[in-house]
C-alpha cells in the first residue's frame, strides 16, 4: 500500500456537533480521487478553475492533506492543509514557514454554518500538523469582511499577527471559459501547535 492509500484508510474522523438542537455526526477525511467531481459539484459548480483538482494534488505529491467533512455521504465542508505555507511574500518576510503548517480555502455549506463544522476541521488539522512535526499553524482571514471567522478562530486560540493586512488572489473561470482574478484583503492568524484547541 503506497503513502497516498495509507493515508486514506488511516484517516477517518468522526465528531458530533450540534445542529437544530441534535447531535450531528460529522466525518472528517482526506479526499479521494474518485471523489473530485462530487467535490466540485458541491463546492464550486459554477469555477471551472479546477480548484478540488488542485487541492488534492498538493496530497497527492505529499505536501499536505485536503481534509473533507462528511455528514450521511454528503460534503458539508473543506480544508486544505499544508505542511508548509503561507508562500505569500508578505508573510515569508516575517515568519520561517518551514515548521509552520497553513489551512487554506475553508468553506462551509450554507446550511451547516455555526454548527461546529469549521472548528472540528480545524481540530483535525492541527492534529494532523502536530503528528508531522509542525511548531505552528496559521490561516489567512479577510481583514474586515470577514468578522465571524476572525471570532472563531480567536476562540480557538489563533492570534493576529500584528503585521498587517495584505492582498491574495486566486483565479475563477466562469462556465463560459472567461477567466478573471478575484482579490481579498487578509491578515494572517496563527497558533503554537503545542496549545490544545478549546472545545467551544
Amino acid at each position: 500500500m503506497n503513502r497516498l492509500a495509507r493515508l486514506n484508510a488511516a484517516r477517518v474522523s468522526k465528531y458530533n456537533c450540534l445542529m437544530n438542537n441534535y447531535r450531528l455526526e460529522i466525518e472528517i477525511r482526506p479526499a479521494k480521487v474518485e471523489e473530485l467531481d462530487k467535490l466540485q459539484a458541491a463546492f464550486s459548480p459554477g469555477n471551472l478553475a479546477i480548484w478540488q483538482q488542485k487541492r488534492y494534488e498538493v496530497q497527492a505529491k505529499g505536501e499536505g492533506v485536503y481534509l473533507i467533512a462528511w455528514h450521511n455521504d454528503v460534503p458539508v465542508g473543506h480544508f486544505l492543509l499544508s505542511w508548509s505555507g503561507p508562500h505569500d511574500e508578505h508573510v515569508t518576510r516575517y515568519v520561517d514557514i518551514r515548521r509552520s503548517a497553513f489551512m487554506e480555502a475553508g468553506l462551509t455549506k450554507d446550511e451547516y454554518r455555526r454548527k461546529g463544522v469549521a472548528t472540528t476541521i480545524i481540530k483535525e488539522a492541527e492534529k494532523l500538523a502536530r503528528e508531522h512535526g509542525c511548531k505552528t499553524i496559521g490561516l489567512e482571514v479577510g481583514s474586515a469582511d470577514n468578522p465571524a471567522a476572525k471570532r472563531l478562530y480567536k476562540k480557538l486560540g489563533y492570534k493576529d499577527w500584528m503585521r498587517g493586512a495584505f492582498v491574495i488572489s486566486w483565479e475563477y473561470v466562469d462556465k463560459d471559459g472567461i477567466r478573471s482574478t478575484p482579490t481579498e484583503t487578509v491578515i494572517y492568524m496563527y497558533k503554537p501547535l503545542g496549545q490544545i484547541t478549546p472545545d467551544i
